[in-house]
């Protein structure tokens, strides 16, 4: 599998585990889910192109 799909999965899994986890109302859970899932994914792949360069 691609290292990208990877990424997206595990943020995915690990944002709806959060989300139910840590809110009890459906609005907290979205919005939740939505800044762990794009942190996740976001710093991911800027981490990776930080460290693109170096062997």
């Amino acid at each position: 599998m691609d290292h990208l799909a990877l990424l997206l999965w595990h943020a995915l899994l690990v944002s709806v585990f959060f989300a139910f986890l840590w809110r009890s109302t459906a609005v907290g859970r979205r919005n939740l889910f939505l800044k762990t899932f794009l942190i996740m994914v976001i710093g991911g792949t800027a981490l990776g192109w930080l460290m693109y360069p170096f062997p």
